[in-house]
């Protein structure tokens, strides 16, 4: 599977990237219904002959669209068969109905559905890194229990890769607050404790010190890991300072120190 990245935003979304990294619970049979041509938005293994929009990339592409125009001059194609996320459609079978339904302005198409239900829904025109950071922020809360302590937060990064070291995070410090405390502590408890005395204050330092303005918007949680490696880093040479103060420190270094970036603009 490419990164996330890699795929042109001219190509159709891949199916197999939805399933893999957006993990659908539940799937069921719809059955034939007529769909909006404008929402057919992805493909399952077909994003390299068609763009975005179904223009057909190749020159055999072309003759299939010319002898299915003279096949249904008047339309009615026989139904495609698609994969439904949220209101926007994955085609199995007939990518060429769609691009000639395009090209002639047809609003919609007849489509054998099966939709697949997640748990963040793919917005029409979704760019698929946020769609999937999206639904890792959502597994990430309930994971942690932040979800349960801190309902409705929001807690947004740049890649998949922030949540598993947050996760983590949060569960080195669950282990330590329940050996000072010497006692079990449900997730939701360790994960407010976390969020209140570690996360929070590191913010309002990143916010006060303006830390951010040196990485060009990156996410508060980005920079939060970046404080948490820079002061690893620092110990026991620092006297293990706090992440407040390890943004004081980190403020005004320059270039010194950032994260690299990737050619999207993203913290690696």
């Amino acid at each position: 599977m490419r990164p996330f990245g890699a795929r042109r935003r001219a190509d159709l979304l891949e199916l197999k990237d939805v399933e893999e990294r957006m993990k659908p619970f539940r799937r069921f049979y719809v059955g034939v219904r007529a769909v909006p041509v404008d929402r057919v938005v992805g493909t399952e293994g077909r994003s390299g002959a068609f763009t975005r929009d179904f223009q057909p990339r190749h020159d055999y592409s072309r003759d299939r669209m010319r002898s299915l125009a003279d096949a249904f001059p008047d339309g009615g194609y026989p139904p495609i068969v698609a994969v439904k996320f949220g209101d926007t459609y994955f085609v199995i079978d007939g990518h060429h109905r769609v691009a000639l339904a395009r090209r002639q302005g047809t609003e919609s198409i007849d489509a054998e559905i099966t939709e697949f239900v997640s748990r963040v829904p793919l917005p029409v025109g979704a760019d698929m890194v946020e769609v999937v950071l999206r639904q890792l922020e959502q597994v990430f809360l309930e994971e942690s229990g932040l979800a349960e302590a801190r309902g409705g937060m929001r807690l947004a990064a740049s890649r998949p890769a922030v949540y598993l070291e947050l996760l983590e995070n949060i569960q080195v410090h669950g282990y330590n607050l329940m050996r000072d405390r010497d006692r079990v502590l449900a997730k939701a408890e360790i994960a407010a404790d976390w969020y209140d005395r570690v996360y929070s204050p590191a913010v309002r330092a990143i916010r006060r010190d303006r830390l951010g303005k040196d990485y060009r918007g990156a996410p508060d949680a980005d920079l939060f890991l970046m404080l948490h490696h820079r002061r690893r880093e620092g110990f026991p040479s620092a006297g293990c300072p706090s992440l407040e103060e390890t943004a004081r420190t980190a403020r005004g270094e320059g270039e010194a120190g950032k994260p690299p970036r990737s050619r999207r603009g993203r913290l690696q």
